[in-house]
């Protein structure tokens, strides 16, 4: 009987002391690690936390009308123009061809060129598609097409990223 009486205390003292911690460990223990990983995030630190130059923030379309050729008006500087698709269209029965002109960044030299063929429809001569073209900040790209003369207009689809 005594051997059953020591052990029930001693039982009773362990789930005593257990008690005792779950008490008070867990709020020693949860101060420590909030302190070790507590974050400032003040407007003059700002904490980074989504992609700032994800395509649905800064969309942007640049279009241009004219006979044979356009400019489009230009891509605000201290950015980089990240064109995703194109359309081309033109009054002219013959079977046309167009040509889409832009600066690539760093280079400062116009002279990308992507040459696409129009295809007729009805009294129109027509083109549009899907590429990724990267044009710089500050300058305008532009669109003619061939045969000369032809009224047209052109539309660039894309988004700004910002220009490190």
């Amino acid at each position: 009987m005594l051997f059953l009486k020591r052990g029930l205390m001693a039982a009773g003292a362990l789930a005593l002391a257990a008690m005792l911690l779950n008490f008070v460990a867990p709020r020693a223990a949860h101060a420590l690690v909030a302190t070790a990983v507590q974050v400032m995030n003040t407007p003059a630190t700002p904490i980074p936390n989504k992609d700032v130059d994800a395509p649905a923030r800064s969309p942007l379309t640049l279009s241009c009308g004219g006979t044979g050729q356009c400019t489009t008006s230009a891509i605000p500087a201290g950015y980089t123009f990240v064109l995703d698709s194109y359309a081309i269209s033109a009054v002219a029965t013959v079977p046309s061809v167009g040509f889409l002109h832009w600066t690539p960044p760093g280079t400062g030299v116009f002279g990308e060129q992507l040459a696409v063929a129009l295809t007729s429809v009805s009294d129109r001569a027509v083109a549009g598609g899907n590429f990724t073209m990267y044009a710089a900040g500050g300058t305008a790209p532009y669109v003619f097409v061939e045969p000369p003369g032809a009224p047209m207009y052109g539309v660039f689809t894309g988004h700004l990223v910002s220009t490190p």
